[in-house]
């Protein structure tokens, strides 16, 4: 038992070790070239910067990315805040009704088949109609995210209220005289904390760092453009600028960093909970 468990521990450090690897060299190269410039990263990629350049940086806010941070941040906060706020909602009525109606079923069966529906079947049409509908802007993409997000987002929820909110808790607010919009409200929303971690990390994950969609539904006006379409300005047909181009991935990691520490405590629980039927 002895030499299993030295094997095991031993295969266990290696993946880890492997995966650090995997991970922190090319973040090590991406903060090294942020402060290279263009043509000593073209020269050397994996060379330490010498000297220490702020160019790029300066160039970034020469550029303006503050306004595309904002953008950005605009999109991705709006778009979970109504994640967060509409589709628990709909997940709740859902997972209370499927087992008794057969209509809740099919509806929930519907929606979760948006998961195995690929992007690129559906962009040309959506392009168009968003078009056509004249919301082909930051507020008709936040409805695009809102929308893509049910299936997942809805799957989640309605695993984790089955598996971790019964039933005996409804059974008792309502002898206490709440009504449906208070049980929910007052109960069964905030024991969903650790899916809403979850939620909003994985899917703000995929609003800051999202390029398909913003370039289909906001490439008409560069005003509109969020932070991957403007690092993507840095790359031609002949020519890249890198250094700006790293500077400006740091910005867009740090970011979304921050946000994943703040809510790591709650996602591996809200994970296993909610992809449970």
């Amino acid at each position: 038992m002895k030499k299993e468990e030295q094997l095991n521990r031993f295969w266990k450090y290696a993946l880890l070790g492997v995966g650090a690897i995997l991970i922190f060299i090319p973040l090590l190269v991406t903060v090294s070239s942020s402060f290279k410039t263009t043509k000593d990263i073209v020269e050397n990629f994996f060379s330490l910067p010498n000297p220490v350049t702020f160019k790029n940086y300066n160039r970034l806010l020469a550029d303006g990315i503050g306004d595309y941070f904002l953008n950005s941040t605009l999109i991705t906060v709006i778009s979970i805040v109504a994640v967060i706020a509409f589709i628990p909602a709909a997940a709740y009525s859902i997972a209370r009704n499927m087992s008794k109606n057969k209509a809740y079923a099919i509806m929930y069966s519907l929606l979760i088949l948006g998961i195995f529906v690929p992007f690129q079947v559906i962009m040309i049409p959506i392009t168009v109609m968003m078009n056509k509908l004249g919301i082909a802007n930051i507020w008709g993409l936040i409805l695009l995210y809102l929308t893509y997000a049910v299936p997942q987002t809805l799957f989640l929820y309605v695993g984790y209220i089955k598996m971790s909110v019964p039933d005996s808790l409804d059974e008792a607010a309502e002898i206490d005289g709440a009504d449906k919009f208070t049980t929910y409200s007052k109960i069964v929303y905030p024991m969903l904390k650790p899916m809403h971690a979850t939620t909003l990390i994985i899917n703000a994950l995929w609003f800051w760092n999202d390029f398909m969609l913003p370039l289909l539904i906001l490439n008409k006006d560069s005003n509109m453009w969020s932070l991957p379409l403007f690092q993507y300005n840095y790359t031609g047909q002949y020519f890249n600028d890198y250094g700006p181009s790293f500077a400006s991935y740091i910005v867009g990691i740090i970011t979304i960093t921050i946000v994943y520490l703040i809510f790591q405590k709650n996602i591996i629980a809200g994970m296993s909970n909610g992809a449970v039927k």
